[in-house]
């Protein structure tokens, strides 16, 4: 059953498909909570530039292209701003924010000779940079990393030009959390990337 619904078809591989990748994206961040000085937010507004990314995939004959991982790193600019009350009235508080991750994705995909979709599900550690923040009441910095874990959901599709070249399109869901001092954001973001990649 296995021989009949998944055959090998990268006979022609030696041990191993890797390719290599970069890509640019959109981004739509989802507003998902602020946190400052231990209480909630509401009203906030998360926008995001432009980015780029690059990828690394590894799939290993005896799983017959069907199954690989990716190593994975991209990022871009983002902004937020949320309102704060006191007993003043409100104010707001905004900050650029850059966002950048390192993944592993474990994905699973059709190897065809030409269209390749897949899917996958990655995990790894982002970075949140806070970069002049003005946001009153707060000790602030020009300059805060905050880091913690994340997760993504990915799905797209490989259009195979030539034996060596292809190109790419892609939808990736994001999450993580990020702690400053004094100040944590649910980050959430969809991208939507296109690229081009290498086959070795």
């Amino acid at each position: 059953m296995g021989a009949i619904f998944f055959p090998c078809r990268l006979m022609a591989l030696d041990d191993i498909e890797i390719y290599l990748s970069g890509y640019g994206m959109g981004s739509e961040p989802l507003h998902k909570g602020i946190s400052f000085k231990g209480k909630d937010v509401s009203g906030e507004k998360v926008n995001g530039d432009p980015g780029l990314g690059f990828k690394a995939g590894f799939f290993p004959h005896f799983a017959c292209g069907y199954l690989g991982l990716e190593l994975e790193s991209f990022g871009n600019n983002n902004s937020i701003r949320f309102p704060i009350g006191s007993n003043l009235g409100t104010t707001k508080g905004d900050s650029s924010l850059i966002t950048y991750q390192t993944m592993v994705n474990l994905i699973v995909r059709y190897p065809g000779t030409m269209l390749r979709p897949y899917a996958g599900i990655g995990g790894g550690v982002s970075n949140g940079v806070l970069r002049n923040a003005d946001i009153p009441d707060r000790k602030d910095k020009s300059f805060e990393t905050g880091t913690a874990p994340g997760y993504q959901f990915l799905g797209g599709m490989q259009v195979v030009l030539t034996e060596r070249w292809f190109v790419f399109g892609e939808y990736k869901y994001f999450s993580t959390k990020y702690h400053w001092k004094e100040l944590s954001l649910k980050f959430r973001s969809e991208y939507f990337l296109g690229g081009i990649g290498f086959l070795f």
